[in-house]
This record gives structure tokens, sequence and C-alpha cells, in this order.
């Protein structure tokens, strides 16, 4: 994959202490950590190198964390309100798009997810709240394919299909998701919920299954690439705040899938057929959780993180260790190793102020 180049004269707003190899700063920096074991121990992986030194992205709250498929070492992340970061060392060190004007869109104001074509890495999908943004030049240009319209709605959620990569999906604040399957050329309404919707998962062991949540009246699913739809609300309704839904995490095979709920994680066997509880240390719909994440390679280590602490199993939730995060802020994002299961990247996010 070739990289997108650094250019003399960038400039940079995000500031702060930190740099790859460093201990984590005891509160209040955001940014990247990275842990080899398991999040007993942390670095802050925030080194920014630039032309005229090495800055940091520590004062940046991270909204998603993207692995290259094709390549371990590249990552991607989303801010909320710095745009988008580049790593081409595992998340070491971070790059950012060029200072000029035709970045603009990417380089500035809230990222909330990437998504990189599983054939054509240098395909990149970028969507923030009012549009979809799409590279084909690994970042050397940009272009919208979708804009949001109504000013009092946002985009959500996206997501890619892995086998055929020209399939991709959008959901928005007013239910909407919508599916295009030339590459984002053209677009339609695959359905609507009845809420916001707040994660779209295509199934890893069959890209036809795909599962659409929203964050107050649960999830509907389908299994032919959103032709027909089941309405999943009513199997989680025995479950206190279970029909809100804050997200997803997979193994690559797609034989463990894990939800994040207001009643807690749940974890399906079956592409999310069928929901199991896992027993958590905490009260169910006691503490919020924030993020969850499973191992690629292994569905039995699952993490979760909250305000404070990293919870992680290593025998599908049977059992947890629990230990601090690396900074004040909450716990926003993980991404494991493709080889190593204590091996991961947290990005955190600052308190949301009520």
């Amino acid at each position: 994959m070739k990289k997108l180049l650094m250019v003399a004269g960038l400039s940079i707003v995000l500031l702060g202490a930190g740099c790859a190899g460093s201990k984590a700063p005891a509160s209040g920096a955001g940014g990247v950590y990275g842990t080899t074991d398991g999040g007993r121990s942390w670095i802050a992986m925030n080194s920014l190198p630039l032309p005229t030194g090495v800055s940091s992205i520590s004062g940046a709250d991270i909204t998603s964390l993207t692995r290259d498929p094709s390549n371990a070492n590249v990552v991607y992340a989303g801010t909320l309100a710095n745009g988008l970061l580049m790593s081409f060392d595992a998340g070491k060190s971070w790059q950012r798009p060029p200072e000029d004007k035709a970045f603009e869109a990417v380089k500035t104001g809230a990222v909330l997810d990437i998504e990189i074509d599983s054939q054509r890495p240098c395909v990149w999908y970028i969507l923030k709240s009012d549009r979809l943004m799409k590279t084909d030049t690994c970042g050397r240009s940009y272009a919208q394919i979708y804009q949001e319209g109504r000013a009092n709605q946002k985009l959500t959620a996206l997501a890619l299909d892995w086998y055929n990569p020209s399939i991709v999906w959008l959901g928005s604040t007013a239910g909407d998701v919508y599916k295009s399957a030339d590459a984002g050329a053209t677009w339609a309404s695959a359905t609507k919920l009845k809420d916001d919707i707040s994660a779209i998962e295509v199934s890893r062991s069959d890209s036809r299954v795909v599962l659409v949540a929203s964050l107050r009246r649960g999830a509907s699913r389908s299994t032919d690439s959103g032709a027909t739809w089941v309405d999943q609300e009513k199997d989680l309704k025995s479950f206190a705040k279970a029909s809100n839904i804050h997200g997803f995490a997979e193994t690559t095979d797609g034989k463990t899938l894990v939800m994040n709920t207001d009643y807690g994680i749940f974890t399906s066997a079956d592409a999310g057929a069928t929901w199991t509880p896992l027993t958590l240390v905490t009260a169910h719909g006691e503490v919020k959780i924030t993020a969850v994440g499973v191992a690629p390679k292994n569905g039995k280590v699952i993490v979760y993180g909250t305000s404070s602490t990293l919870y992680r199993s290593v025998n599908g939730g049977q059992a947890w260790t629990t230990t601090d995060l690396p900074t004040s802020r909450m716990a926003s994002a993980f991404l494991f190793s493709t080889d190593n299961d204590a091996s991961m990247l947290l990005g955190v996010q600052a308190p949301v102020k009520k």
C-alpha cells in the first residue's frame, strides 16, 4: 500500500504531551494507548512526526479504530473534532492529511468511522455526520459520494461488505438504512427502523447476513443482503434496556458476535439469529459500557471498557479481570492485534458533559 506523504508546513491542532513508547499519563490525556499484556500496562501511542519536530495526538477524542485488511501495520483513527488520523506502523506514530483545502473535509471536524475495501486497499470510505467521503487513491484525493440533506438528521453508521466491497451500508438518526451496490455511485433505501441507527454489522461468516441496531428500539436482521428483514426488538424485551444497542464486535470467522447494550453484553454463535447475555462483574445496566471488543481469532477473549476500567475475559465471559484505564477519559474503541490476543490498541474520549 502506498502511503499518504506528509507535506512541509503542515499545521497541527492536536495538542498535548505524550509520544509513542512513553508511559501513559496519570489522567486527562486522550488519543491512543497500546498494551501487549491484556491491559495490565499501557503506553501512549500518540506520536505525530512533523517536518518541524514531533508533536502529539494526545488532545484527540477517538471515535473509531480500523485496520487495513491487507496490511496489519496500517491503522486508521476517526476523531470527534480533528478529522482522520493514519498510522503506517501499527499505531506507534500517526499522520494527518495534508494542509490543503482539498483535504479539509477529512482533516477537520468529526470522522465517525473509516472502512477499507478488502480487495482494493487504496479505496477508503470516511463517514462524517453530514456526508460520506471516498478515496480510491490511498488518500491523495477525496470525493463526496453521499450527502445527508436534512438539517435535523445525521449519518451515524457505516459498513462495508467484505465479500463484495462494492456493497456499502449507511445508517442515520432518522432510522434510515441505505445500500449502495456500486461502491457509492448510487443509493437505495434498504430498510427503516423507528429510531436512530447506532450500528451496522455485516456478518463475517456470511456477508448476506446484515444486522442493523438502533439506540432504543432493538435490531433488525437480514439474511439476504437487505431484501427482507426480521425485527429482533421482541427478542430482547425480556432484558431491561437491551433494546438500547450501541455497537457490535466480531471474530474474523464470524463464529462469535458480541453486542453492547444498556443491559450489558450479549454474544451470538449464529450470526445474530439468537443472543445470550454474559454475566458481568457489575450488575446489568449498572455501569455504562462505552466500548466492546473480541479477539479476531479467539472468540473467548472479550473486552469491554467503561469510563474508568477495562474488563477482560479469556473464557468467553465466564470470568473477568479488571484493570484501570491509563487515562481519565473513557474507553471508546478497541483494536486487537491480528496475531496476539493480549495485544491491542485503545482509543479514548473525554466524558460526555451532561
